[in-house]
């Protein structure tokens, strides 16, 4: 199971059967759809990418993770 974004490509916000039809798959789990336009999912990825092979204007995508660089200040020791 991975992590995935939904992203409707389509004219207007995301449809509304298109969301119903996400959220009924079995091992699926919708974990945000706040976005108009994106769901984040988490589930197997065949299954997933099957049912956005049959509804126009989807594409999906893998969670990518980026870390934040530590933006704190530090003391650089070779300046004594």
């Amino acid at each position: 199971m991975g992590r995935f974004i939904l992203i409707f490509r389509g004219k207007g916000s995301k449809p509304v059967e298109d969301v119903e039809r996400i959220r009924t798959l079995q091992n699926t789990t919708v974990l945000d759809d706040s976005s108009p336009r994106m769901i984040l999912v988490e589930g197997p990825e065949t299954e997933l990418k099957k049912i956005v092979d049959t509804m126009p204007g989807w594409i999906i995508s893998k969670e990518k993770m980026i870390p934040l660089p530590d933006q704190r200040p530090k003391i650089d020791d070779n300046q004594k």
